[in-house]
């Protein structure tokens, strides 16, 4: 696949003044309600479709300890975690839920966790375009 050239205002929390639109998958690879693990320029992201074909494209490791979000369960706009069950909303990248598995992880963390540190995830502007799905990336 060949790079788009097009520049793109910044996602959400970025300060860059533009990215680039990059390649990540064809169209019809991606499925409503399905999300996949992928890269763009060396970064882990995790891009999927949501129930009524609204792409969205978030950081591809979750906070907590770096589990490849790609291969979470999305349900509705909550992508979560495989190992821990942390939710994040794809909307925002923002935290829905932290960890909930096992039990005691749970308990330890909502004791002893400052709320800044349940960090979200960054979120990526996402386009579709002749049949490829591209997001922007630094």
């Amino acid at each position: 696949m060949a790079v788009d050239v097009k520049k793109t205002e910044a996602p959400k929390g970025k300060e860059s003044p533009a990215y680039t639109f990059v390649p990540v998958c064809r169209s019809e690879e991606l499925a409503e309600g399905e999300v996949r693990q992928l890269k763009a320029r060396g970064k882990q992201i995790a891009v999927g479709r949501l129930v009524g074909g609204q792409l969205f494209a978030v950081g591809g490791r979750c906070s907590h300890m770096f589990t490849r979000l790609g291969k979470g369960k999305l349900r509705g706009t909550l992508l979560e975690c495989p190992w821990h069950g942390a939710q994040f909303d794809v909307t925002d990248g923002c935290v829905a839920k932290w960890v909930q598995r096992p039990w005691w992880l749970k308990l330890t963390y909502d004791a002893a966790l400052p709320a800044f540190m349940k960090r979200a995830i960054p979120t990526y502007a996402v386009r579709e375009e002749n049949g490829e799905v591209l997001v922007a990336v630094d």
